[in-house]
């Protein structure tokens, strides 16, 4: 498991991210004084392209801060219902052998107007401390001499390269530049993207926003049968909201609130665990077992009360960075399951948030126009009243908030090192649509029939005795898998030392800056 750490003597930040090259963005920033803010903005567009198709400037984040002054705030990016007209869609359904399997809808109509840009500026003109062109420069220079392919994203093509991104001429060429999907270390090119980031440097986010990158966003998908049109890029606004807060096991945490489903789905799972038997249990034992499942199992009955249902994207990502000064910034960001379309000139992938069934319970292009599009992603950050400051935070579709709640049963209820609570085997409970409904309006979303439990190796669940008493489908994975999401933790310890760690499940890049 990557993991660094340095005593309280003079690092100035720790951050833990998935690619190496996200992490050297954040270092470079870090060295010329830049703030938890410089270093979260400068990471996450580096990661769109050390981490691509985890993330895109074509795609959504949300951001949780806490100030120096212990101010919190959370930053919404969620992707948007565009306004174009709908008779005029185009899209096309993709089966993925990914987890349980995934059905999706792809294609220009499959694309939602995107909030991460607009996110990172916004957080950057309320706190950021560098200049905003320092900022673009780590991922400008990245992308005029082109990144290796992580060990994350070389997954996720060889899983979806060719059904997801073989239509497209322009995405072809980003990511079948040869016919076949990129590997772990050859070199990703995105072409255009050097002059897109460049413009971004010099207009920032309204060169997307309504300039030059929008007007030709908003052409490709006309053209192609998209909805996303040069007026909803001019509308579109990042949400300064209250974050959740949740005491627990000492901590105040902070979550990720409403619309956004992750971070009242983590606080069930964190509320129906302390009163359980988790802090007593052998971890991976068959009572530590059951205090998930039940817990997981409650979950699940009150997202179909509150009609919440909520399984998807799987392509995400996390940076999480602390500062010596007490500033914690935590931010999970995601290009849904991708499009298959990039936009051509620009290296800029496209979201699929609106062909995902899980973020549109009503159906394929039944959402309202201008409404945000429901997330499980669920960044956090916590306080010890001994001084102790963690942001955290995981991919992982619907195993975002399982992967969570189970660190945090390890860390805060169980009282473990955090590298042991992170190594903990996970165990998940789902339901899906065994009928693979792509989102086209036949059913309404809510109404999963097969409950699915994924597990990974090394935890009773025969000794727990729900097996025999239930009606689930038991897949079995032999190995930690990046199913179960992949948790970047930066930590504050209460002696002022800083710590960074990464879930060994993903690649895994961490710092510690000084």
């Amino acid at each position: 498991m990557p993991r660094f750490r340095l005593d309280s003597s003079g690092p100035r930040a720790a951050v833990a991210a998935d690619a190496p090259a996200t992490v050297a963005a954040a270092r470079a920033v870090a060295e010329q004084g830049g703030n938890a803010v410089d270093i979260v903005v400068a990471a996450a567009l580096a990661a769109t392209l050390a981490e691509a198709l985890m993330c895109s400037l074509g795609g959504s984040g949300f951001l949780m801060l806490r100030r120096a002054d212990g101010r919190l705030e959370l930053i919404d990016g969620a992707d948007v219902v565009p306004s174009g007209d709908r008779r005029q869609a185009q899209a096309w359904t993709v089966d993925i052998p990914y987890g349980e399997g995934i059905r999706l809808r792809a294609g220009p109509a499959s694309v939602a107007v995107p909030g991460l840009l607009h996110c990172l500026e916004t957080a950057w003109r309320r706190h950021g401390r560098l200049p905003w062109e320092t900022l673009v420069a780590p991922a400008l220079s990245l992308a005029r001499r082109g990144c290796p392919v992580g060990v994350t994203t070389a997954r996720w093509l060889a899983l979806a390269g060719e059904r997801l991104f073989g239509r497209q001429d322009a995405s072809r060429a980003c990511f079948l530049p040869t016919g076949r999907p990129l590997r772990t270390g050859e070199r990703l090119e995105l072409p255009g993207m050097a002059d897109t980031l460049a413009l971004i440097a010099r207009e920032g986010a309204s060169a997307l926003y309504g300039g030059a990158l929008g007007v030709r966003w908003a052409d490709c998908l006309a053209d192609g049968g998209g909805l996303v049109t040069l007026a909803d890029l001019q509308a579109y606004r990042a949400q300064v909201r209250t974050p959740l807060l949740l005491e627990t096991a000492g901590f105040q945490l902070a979550l990720n609130p409403a619309p956004a489903v992750g971070g009242e789905a983590l606080a069930q799972l964190i509320r129906s665990l302390e009163g359980g038997p988790i802090a007593q249990a052998p971890v991976a034992s068959a009572a530590w077992v059951r205090a998930q499942l039940q817990a997981q199992q409650r979950l699940l009955h009150w997202r179909r009360r509150q009609r919440r249902w909520l399984r998807g994207p799987g392509s995400t990502t996390h940076i999480s960075v602390v500062t010596g000064e007490g500033e914690l910034a935590s931010l999970t960001l995601s290009n849904g399951y991708g499009a298959g379309i990039t936009i051509p000139g620009t290296g800029i992938a496209c979201n699929n948030s609106l062909g995902e069934p899980e973020l549109n319970p009503r159906g394929f292009l039944r959402a309202p126009v201008g409404s945000r599009l429901i997330s499980n992603m669920a960044p956090c950050v916590a306080r010890q009243a001994d001084g102790r400051l963690l942001a955290f935070g995981s991919p992982g579709a619907s195993r975002i908030t399982t992967a969570l709640a189970q660190f945090w049963s390890g860390y805060a209820l169980a009282g473990l090192d955090p590298q042991q609570a992170m190594a903990l085997p996970r165990l998940h409970l789902d339901q899906s649509d065994p009928a693979g409904n792509a989102g086209d309006g036949t059913t309404d979303g809510n109404e999963p029939t097969q409950t699915v439990l994924l597990c990974e190796p090394g935890l009773a669940l025969e000794q727990a005795g729900l097996l025999r008493r239930q009606r689930w489908h038991l897949q079995r994975f032999d190995q930690l898998d990046m199913v179960f999401g992949g948790i970047k933790l930066a930590l504050r310890q209460a002696d002022g030392s800083l710590l960074a760690l990464a879930d060994q499940r993903r690649q895994g890049s961490v710092a510690v800056i000084g």
